[in-house]
């Protein structure tokens, strides 16, 4: 399942950069992900390790993750695995003039029997995707222009 979105936030690509580049920053704007530690960082932050504790409906799954690109105040990519599905994301920061672009694009793959499910279930899941994204969206956006 492919999902990409966007968002114009009226700030510096530095500013939207500082909440997307640091997993504790992260943290308070995204809203499913409850931990996140790095296992093994690396000098160029590419191939550094981590795991994500992610808390949905009630559930928490543990999702391990490495950094596969890093240029900041630019884009961050990552490759996700956790007992249900992998997940690849990545981040791009550009400047448009007086605000800053922000898009991610992910591509969810489902495991087992949440796969199987998700064939029939993909617009669901879609759904639910998309609507939790525009919450975190709206949240780092209110984040980057109160300059918190």
């Amino acid at each position: 399942m492919r999902i990409v979105q966007t968002i114009d936030i009226n700030c510096t690509p530095e500013q939207v950069w500082y909440w997307l580049g640091t997993p504790e920053r992260a943290m308070v704007w995204q809203t499913n992900v409850s931990k996140t530690e790095v296992l093994q960082e690396t000098p160029n932050m590419v191939g550094t390790t981590f795991r994500e504790t992610i808390e949905e409906n009630g559930r928490s799954v543990e999702m391990y993750g490495v950094v596969t690109d890093y240029r900041e105040n630019q884009s961050l990519a990552m490759h996700l695995s956790g007992k249900y599905n992998v997940v690849d994301v990545e981040w791009h920061i550009e400047e448009m003039g007086e605000c800053t672009r922000l898009t991610m694009q992910a591509d969810i793959r489902f495991r087992s029997l949440a796969g199987l499910l998700s064939i029939f279930m993909r617009p669901v899941f879609k759904k639910n995707v998309i609507g939790q994204l525009r919450v975190e969206f709206a949240r780092l956006k209110e984040l980057c222009e109160q300059g918190v």
